[in-house]
């Protein structure tokens, strides 16, 4: 290689000049250009830093937790009905698939962008299947980024948000009927975007979105109220979609049950009038010769502006068989008296939904909005830092199942058989209790009372630690019955990711929602 200059992209600062005054390699225009390199790529360092920051400042400003739980999953190794998404930052997921979102109107200022969709085989036009669903939750994202990357400059509003999600489900539709031939079966579908403080749902068949916001307050306990986000479309039942089928060459009719049914020329029955898929039903598209369109796979697109922790609490996706047997004041009851924790709200969702039929696949995906005062961007960095790696006092319940890592029960000396679902179910109890509890009880308006108060066990925590909790903290008298003492970042992690995240979030005297660790199952509550 030769010295000095630029040879083959390498550039030297002093190369060949050495001895040279640098005012005379300046006025022979020979010195390379180095300082202003080095501003540019300092620039672009600062850039990039700052778009980093303003998107995690975005995101936190943007908090929710979120939690799925499936009842009836087939042990024979059957595929199962109902496929979830959730993605919990669409723009990391644009950036890694080299996809430009839309910079204006509901964009602007990097706004955060969510994702939270449900497909269920069970909500088709004939027999249950797994194949529509399992498509729909893979392509869903690809095929959405691409439409929202589409979005012309000034057109980043509602209208043309929803148009967008309706634009994704015609895609889904005619990309199963065009280039999959070996899916016959359909699927309904719940979807929610969010994109900055506004909410986008697009519900298409008997699958179920419920926003449930705030109403009046009974003691702590706030009651919700139920907003149906997908009602006007897939029952047969509703006079548009009898208009349209009868229309279109379907007969009408009621079963033995009471459910409104449609028939095809062919004969066959279905039991909704929208999906995604079933080709049997969609005419020449299909590709079936001789079917006739009957069932449409646009879904009914609303809109919502959030008001985090306020007004609106939590967001619940149901598959059909929950949304036909838990109605949405039934979801919101539930949610109020779980405070909107998403794991316990989902389980006891999808258990109710799950006594009326141990054949269907019951899931639910609860999305909670964290109120804007519990967030940390409230806070300077340096706070942020400091309350992250401070101690906690914890009390907790545990119930230990038989797959959990230790599933022996130290206080009644015997091993654990029960499954997880089983545990779950009996701390759901705990938390239901434990709320009513709550709103009977009036905590001291002084902040520093209130959080010596939370300091003493309350009657129905001594009672239920003393019944169901599987740890020799149960076994402590007095206010120590529970208390896992003094616990450091570190000594948290002993428990694991999930219940040392759960602990750290919690506000002293808050219960947690349902949180695992190799010990089993817990519900914890921070102290001081």
């Amino acid at each position: 290689m030769m010295a000095g200059g630029a040879h083959g992209g390498v550039v030297s600062s002093n190369g060949g000049y050495s001895g040279t005054p640098l005012w005379k390699l300046k006025q022979q225009g020979q010195l390379p250009k180095i300082a202003q390199q080095q501003a540019e790529e300092q620039e672009a360092k600062k850039a990039a830093e700052l778009d980093a920051q303003e998107e995690e400042e975005a995101a936190e400003k943007f908090r929710v937790q979120v939690d799925a739980v499936t009842f009836g999953r087939s042990e024979s190794g059957e595929k199962p009905l109902v496929r979830h998404v959730i993605v919990k930052d669409l723009r990391k997921v644009a950036a890694r698939q080299r996809v430009s979102l839309p910079t204006g109107g509901h964009f602007d200022g990097k706004a955060p962008v969510l994702l939270f969709a449900l497909f269920d085989g069970q909500s088709c036009a004939e027999a249950p299947g797994p194949l529509a669903a399992e498509w729909c939750s893979k392509n869903m994202l690809p095929k959405l980024l691409r439409n929202l990357s589409a979005l012309p400059p000034g057109y980043e509003n509602d209208v043309f948000i929803k148009a967008t999600l309706k634009k994704t489900f015609e895609d889904l539709d005619k990309d199963i009927l065009v280039g999959q031939p070996a899916i016959h079966d359909g699927c309904g579908a719940s979807v929610a975007v969010l994109i900055g403080e506004r909410l986008f749902t697009a519900v298409c068949g008997n699958a179920s979105a419920v926003l449930c916001e705030a109403g009046n307050k009974s003691g702590s306990q706030v009651n919700l109220k139920p907003q149906n986000m997908g009602e006007k479309q897939g029952y047969c039942h509703i006079p548009e979609e009898q208009k349209f089928l009868t229309e279109n060459g379907g007969a009408m009719f009621t079963s033995e049950t009471g459910a409104t049914l449609v028939s095809g020329p062919g004969g066959a029955v279905a039991q909704v009038s929208r999906s995604l898929g079933d080709r049997a039903w969609k005419g020449e598209t299909g590709g079936i010769p001789g079917s006739v369109k009957l069932l449409r796979g646009i879904p009914e697109t609303r809109s919502a502006e959030l008001s985090w922790g306020e007004k609106h609490h939590c967001l619940i996706l149901a598959s059909a068989p929950v949304a036909g047997a838990v109605n949405p004041e039934d979801c919101a009851k539930l949610a109020s008296q779980l405070g909107s924790r998403p794991r316990a709200t989902a389980g006891e969702i999808v258990a109710k939904a799950a006594a009326f039929s141990a054949t269907t696949q019951c899931t639910a995906v609860v999305v909670k909005f964290v109120a804007k005062e519990g967030q940390a961007t409230s806070q300077p960095a340096a706070k942020r830092q400091k309350k992250e790696s401070e101690s906690v006092r914890l009390r907790h319940i545990v119930v230990k199942y038989r797959d959990c890592g230790q599933p022996f029960d130290p206080v009644r000396n015997k091993p654990v058989t029960r499954t997880r679902e089983e545990a779950e179910t009996v701390l759901r109890r705990a938390l239901m209790e434990l709320g009513e509890e709550s709103m009977k009880v009036k905590l001291p308006t002084d902040a520093n009372k209130a959080k010596l108060a939370a300091l003493q066990p309350t009657p129905k925590y001594v009672a239920l630690c003393k019944e169901m909790s599987e740890c020799t903290t149960a076994q402590k008298g007095g206010g120590m019955m529970g208390d896992l003492g003094w616990q450091s970042p570190g000594e948290l992690t002993r428990y694991g990711p999930q219940f040392a995240e759960t602990a750290k979030a919690l506000g002293v005297g808050q219960w947690s929602d349902l949180t695992n660790s190799e010990h089993g199952m817990h519900i914890i509550q921070r102290i001081a």
